[in-house]
């Protein structure tokens, strides 16, 4: 990532540094560690369709998963949305254990909570490579050009 505003480097430092932390517990499955660097009022969509709110919801989907999946990420977009307050996009892979991988993007925001920065939203998206799965008819009325190629 080549950022030349010092503004924008030092967002995609917060950033980095909670998704690095992140990483960290997701990488062990320690979703303990994990929600700990959730506000207590975050909203969470990870890739299943459930919408979340709170640390309770967000340990929840993270103690399912199975272990054994490990995370790396690149920012690759950061903004201040107010003091105290950014936002961005980064990119992640997931790793199995039978080396399947699962590309995403990620959008966050982050909120200084003290010395921390605790991650206020994360909504990740399944990018596909190669062919896509067929498009649903909703996001088809959704998207006038979305093709389906099944």
């Amino acid at each position: 990532m080549k950022i030349n505003d010092p503004a924008a480097t030092l967002n995609a430092g917060v950033l980095a540094e909670a998704l690095t932390a992140w990483k960290r517990a997701f990488d062990q499955h320690r979703p303990e560690d994990m929600v700990r660097l959730f506000s207590r009022d975050a909203l969470f969509q990870g890739l299943s369709p459930t919408l979340l709110t709170g640390r309770k919801e967000i340990f929840d989907y993270f103690d399912a998963l199975p272990p054994g999946i490990t995370a790396t990420f690149q920012i690759i977009q950061a903004r201040e949305l107010a003091q105290d307050l950014a936002c961005g996009f980064a990119a992640l892979r997931f790793t199995y254990p039978d080396a399947r991988t699962t590309q995403v993007q990620l959008s966050l925001v982050v909120r200084r909570d003290g010395e921390t920065w605790l991650i206020a939203q994360y909504h990740a998206s399944r990018t596909f490579q190669g062919k896509q799965p067929p498009t649903s008819p909703l996001a088809a009325m959704m998207n006038p050009f979305a093709v389906d190629e099944a």
